[in-house]
């Protein structure tokens, strides 16, 4: 990833930002927001080859796709929510960024909730085999 374009990209959308919000304040957030886009696009540009590279190492391991699966299914959860919440308190709604935190946990726990189902039954039936 190319750390310099990325910095260099969000000091020119925050001086950008501030120079328009100086004369239009209500298009001041909009600039910023735009930058973050812009910026998140090229860092999942970035990321679509490590996983492809992670995807093919682990192939070989014998490790569960399903594993994998719900681990970026997660992350993805975590960082959509912790950048919506970020909106959120820099638009000065910090009630509602708080809600949107709370439900991207939710939907972690919703997404994690069939592996957990089948680590207990797995669990249920080693305790059961001693037993």
């Amino acid at each position: 990833m190319d750390v310099f374009r990325v910095a260099g990209m969000a000091i020119t959308t925050a001086v950008l930002a501030l120079t328009v919000k100086s004369f239009k304040p209500e298009l001041g957030m909009q600039t910023a927001l735009a930058g973050g886009v812009l910026i998140l696009g090229v860092c999942a540009a970035e990321l679509t080859g490590t996983a492809r590279t992670l995807r093919e190492m682990l192939a070989g391991t014998g490790v569960d796709g399903g594993v994998i699966s719900l681990v970026f299914k997660v992350t993805g959860i975590a960082f959509t929510a912790q950048i919506a919440s970020d909106i959120c308190r820099d638009a000065g709604e910090s009630a509602l960024a708080s809600k949107v935190q709370i439900c991207g946990r939710l939907m972690m726990v919703s997404a994690a909730l069939p592996m957990l189902t089948e680590l207990v039954l797995s669990v249920t039936r080693l305790i059961g085999d001693f037993l």
